[in-house]
């Protein structure tokens, strides 16, 4: 019975009622024009009296606007839209961002109370009103002349204006002797949020945590003046991870279809700020980070003011996001590249990846800076200070380099799969190798090599053997050097979803040197390319970031390692597809390799020798030292490893740029290895099991 009688009721709202609430709402509609008109007009009276500085088509619209919304409330049966779209307004505020960890969930981003000082302006009306009543006063006796019975107009908005701006620095100047701060009211910018904005007025937006307390245990509770609570984003370690946290600004774009009120004009909605990932992982991750918009709906009266809340949805929490950094490895690296050379800090990056996952342990890039003063904004001063060391460039993912003699371990893979180098293999290597009519020469101007092998050639870095090799393999496939580079993850993104230089990562062959430098030797590859390219010169430029993935693979014996930024406690990195292939390199093969990266420390020789070594720990290395610039002015001070040799679980890759000039002193073996010495000796505190 109950279902007949709700569906007898559905029926006659929908096929006798709508149309009947149509056909009287046409009827009454002759009748509105006249009513409207008669009634307006008191409309009009009262908003005049209360409003004196409103000018006179201000009040014309206002009254028409409020005796249309009472005519349809008291005549019309079916009204809600024009009620909706006159007499209500939204105001939203955004969800608190959710936090930002690192593995061992120890935070690296949260909001922070903000406490602000605002004054409610609806409740200061009454005394608005008084002190506009005295300065009208006061004006009239001013400029009145006894002389003639005519009373000059008085300057109702300028007055009014001047009893708001009175009122409010009333209140302001309380506040001040209470706080002992000396605050005054920016007229300009309050005026405008008077005619603009429903929300409170913010007179104080930086309270201290002791003037919070102060305040609220002195104040009256029910003062229109009150303090508030705004969520800002902290980070507790600083200029820690400047490039991979990122920062977020301040918005009032931000996702509201959910809130209600979704269907009232765009101009009856007013927004606290929030924020917006702008850069790093708060911009990569900001759809989980943000939180869910809350609001509420309010009536409102003709003049504006707050009624009823008929409406309200809670502002909820972003999720937390975890991510794969140590904070103790990133600032162990940000600590080594800013002690430098012990007169200036390194320019450059360190990178520390997990060998079996790809997630990024540390992922530094220096010149950094304090992140808390990007907050609320970033600041004109603050943006020169940082561009004009080109700061805001991620050297891990954007600066682009020769990568030197790392390279060469590419260089060796392709000529041991392509049969072109095996442990029979020996270069007679003098100071310099002739290509072409020119020489090339060794990093060792001075004392040749001799006769020596590929381990050997990794080992201390020769350059003469890798150009005869360049040379060799140049006649037997001109691509093969590139292609190995390419399936190896060079020339391309790595896919971690951060800024890369993706346009202009460089693997050059035949074809890349055809089309883009037609004015070197009429765009033909030579064997004078190939020799730069197999020791890691030329045109050839990379990522920090891309290297470390090429070490973490050769230490997997794959091709690909796909890097992360976030840490997943529950994986089981037996699982993992990096997207790669097996290394290609039979158990010989690959021991050639292996144990030529290891020498480089461990052999007294060996160009990691003297400042990479760790006692007890047997890791794999390569050095690299590469000319950069146009000029040739500067270097790259390289140096690439993992450890263990048997157990691998980290891998490193450590970049510097040399000042202009500096070229003779900036080595990998000497500027690099020690901030890699400095991420293995650290990580392997946390876990001393795998070193063995």
């Amino acid at each position: 019975m109950l279902l007949v009688i709700l569906a007898g009721g559905l029926a006659w709202q929908q096929v006798l009622l709508k149309p009947y609430v149509k056909f009287h709402n046409e009827t009454l509609e002759a009748d509105k024009v006249s009513w409207l008109n008669a009634n307006a007009p008191i409309w009009a009276a009262n908003l005049q009296r209360e409003h004196p500085d409103w000018n006179d088509q201000t009040v014309k619209e206002a009254a028409e606007t409020a005796a249309r919304a009472e005519y349809a409330k008291l005549y019309l049966v079916d009204y809600d839209e024009t009620e909706n779209r006159q007499m209500l307004r939204r105001v939203l505020e955004p969800g608190p961002r959710g936090d930002i960890k690192d593995r061992k969930g120890r935070m690296l981003a949260t909001d922070e109370a903000r406490y602000s000082l605002v004054v409610y302006l609806d409740e200061l009306r009454p005394e608005i009103q008084v002190e506009f009543g005295q300065l009208r006063k006061d004006w009239l006796a001013r400029n009145h002349d006894d002389t003639t019975e005519t009373k000059p107009t008085t300057k109702n908005t300028e007055l009014m204006k001047e009893a708001r701006y009175n009122v409010v620095q009333k209140y302001l100047n309380q506040a001040n002797a209470l706080l002992g701060r000396q605050e005054i009211l920016d007229q300009r910018s309050f005026e405008q949020h008077v005619t603009q904005n429903l929300l409170p007025y913010t007179l104080i937006k930086d309270l201290r945590p002791e003037e919070y307390a102060r305040f609220n245990a002195l104040w009256p509770v029910d003062s229109p003046m009150q303090t508030t609570v705004e969520a800002l984003r902290k980070y507790p370690y600083g200029s820690s991870a400047f490039h991979v946290l990122g920062y977020v600004s301040l918005t009032d774009d931000f996702s509201r279809e959910d809130v209600p009120g979704a269907n009232l004009p765009k101009k009856d909605s007013f927004t606290y700020k929030g924020m917006v990932g702008k850069a790093g992982l708060e911009a990569l991750y900001d759809n989980q980070l943000s939180g869910k918009t809350g609001g509420e709906i309010w009536v409102v009266d003709p003049a504006m003011r707050l009624h009823e809340r008929v409406a309200q949805q809670t502002p909820q929490k972003g999720e937390d996001l975890q991510c794969s950094l140590d904070i103790d490895l990133q600032r162990v690296a940000e600590q080594e590249l800013f002690k430098g050379d012990g007169k200036v800090p390194y320019t450059g990056s360190a990178v520390a990846l997990d060998v079996r996952t790809g997630e990024i342990l540390a992922m530094a890039s220096s010149p950094t800076f304090d992140l808390n003063r990007t907050v609320p904004y970033i600041s004109y001063n603050f943006n020169d200070e940082v561009g004009a060391v080109d700061g805001w460039l991620n050297r891990a993912t954007q600066g682009l380099y020769p990568p030197g003699s790392t390279f060469k371990l590419i260089s060796t893979i392709a000529g041991l799969r392509a049969g072109k180098l095996s442990a029979d293999t020996i270069y007679d290597c003098d100071v310099y190798y002739v290509i072409g009519g020119r020489p090339f020469w060794d990093d060792n101007k001075e004392v040749p090599k001799g006769k020596i092998g590929v381990v050997t050639a990794l080992t201390e870095s020769s350059d003469v053997f890798y150009y005869r090799f360049g040379e060799a393999i140049n006649q037997f496939d001109k691509n093969l050097l590139s292609a190995e580079a390419r399936r190896m993850g060079l020339g391309q993104a790595t896919g971690l979803g951060l800024d890369e230089s993706a346009l202009h990562m460089i693997v050059p062959d035949a074809a890349w040197k055809k089309l883009h430098h037609p004015e070197d030797n009429k765009g033909k590859w030579t064997d004078g390319d190939a020799a730069n390219l197999a020791v890691g010169q030329g045109y050839l430029q990379v990522t920090p970031l891309q290297m470390a993935c090429v070490v973490a693979s050769i230490a997997r014996d794959e091709t690909r390692t796909q890097p992360t930024l976030i840490h997943n406690p529950h994986l089981d990195p037996a699982t993992i597809n990096h997207g790669g292939e097996p290394l290609g390199l039979t158990p010989e093969q690959r021991n050639l390799l292996i144990t030529g990266m290891e020498h480089v420390v461990s052999d007294e020789h060996g160009t990691g020798h003297a400042y990479g070594q760790i006692p007890g720990l047997s890791y794999a290395a390569k050095t690299g030292t590469a000319e950069w610039g146009s000029h040739k002015k500067t270097t790259i001070a390289w140096y690439v490893c993992y450890a263990p040799v048997n157990n691998p679980r980290i891998a490193v890759a450590v970049a510097v740029e040399s000042p202009i000039g500096a070229v003779t002193e900036y080595y990998g073996g000497r500027i690099s290895a020690p901030i890699a010495k400095a991420l293995l000796q650290e990580y392997f505190k946390d876990y001393p099991e795998a070193q063995k």
